[in-house]
């Protein structure tokens, strides 16, 4: 859930036309929410970036700036806070295409094709030209992204060791740190089990194995999905009765990107 995001991989299936078909997550269509970026192209994919992609980027921003940088780097002006927290937001969700980058390299050793990436606030979507074939398939493909994920977390940490280590300007420290924690926390969100998050894959993949029933699962997942929306709205009205403005936006924002998306 970034996303995201989601964020999750929306996965198409092809009918014997030839023609596209989401009926596998009916729910993960993007809805003509993607907006193209130039002619970029991630791992030789066409990439696109979902609005709430850029949204999530001037929210974080905005976050760092005002609320965490000024803790760990104060007397600093207005526009040296902004900056770094820009640099601290591009650094994050740029890596949410590492992100997608760990589902791309599962759908590759499994030789699914891959049709398009899509960055959003949860993570993003991988767009496959077939459907997983089998549950552990599917697991495979829903854990590439959160270990991508965590794999960006340590290499951030790491980062941010080293310039403490060498007695750099403490607001520069204080962004590889954000961005540590943000990529940890990037990846226990799309471990939350409800589609589109990864989690929600994952638990597809289990109810898939249980049952054998691929569409039982479909329909689990989905569901448990719409209960984890309507969970982070529920506490984005407590966090805005409770005055903290951040949290109620954040959580607002992500309970709508994961009911648009699924």
């Amino acid at each position: 859930m970034i996303d995201p995001g989601s964020l999750v991989p929306r996965l198409v299936s092809r009918g014997p036309s030839g023609r596209a078909t989401a009926d596998l997550f009916p729910g993960l269509r993007l809805r003509g929410t993607a907006r193209p970026v130039g002619r970029l192209a991630l791992f030789g994919v066409p990439l696109r970036l979902d609005v709430s992609w850029v949204f999530g980027l001037g929210l974080a921003t905005w976050t760092f700036a005002d609320a965490v940088l000024p803790l760990e780097a104060p007397d600093r002006t207005t526009g040296v806070y902004a900056a770094g927290g820009a640099l601290a937001a591009l650094l994050i969700f740029g890596s949410l295409a590492l992100h997608e980058g760990g589902h791309w390299l599962m759908a590759h050793r499994a030789g699914l094709p891959v049709v398009r990436l899509v960055l959003s606030l949860v993570g993003g979507s991988l767009e496959l030209g077939a459907a997983p074939r089998s549950p552990a398939m599917e697991l495979r493909l829903a854990l590439g992204g959160p270990v991508a994920s965590l794999v960006a977390a340590v290499l951030a940490g790491i980062v941010h060791v080293a310039l403490v280590e060498a007695g750099v300007d403490p607001l520069l420290t204080a962004v590889a740190a954000v961005v540590a924690v943000a990529n940890l926390g990037v990846a226990a969100l799309n471990l939350l089990p409800g589609l589109p998050l990864d989690g929600g894959r994952m638990l597809r993949a289990a109810v898939w194995a249980a049952t054998g029933d691929e569409a039982t699962a479909t329909r689990v997942a989905a569901g448990a999905g719409r209960v984890l929306g309507i969970a982070l709205l529920l506490l984005a009205v407590v966090a805005s009765a409770s005055g903290d403005a951040a949290a109620a936006i954040w959580s607002g924002a992500l309970a709508l990107t994961i009911h648009r998306w699924a």
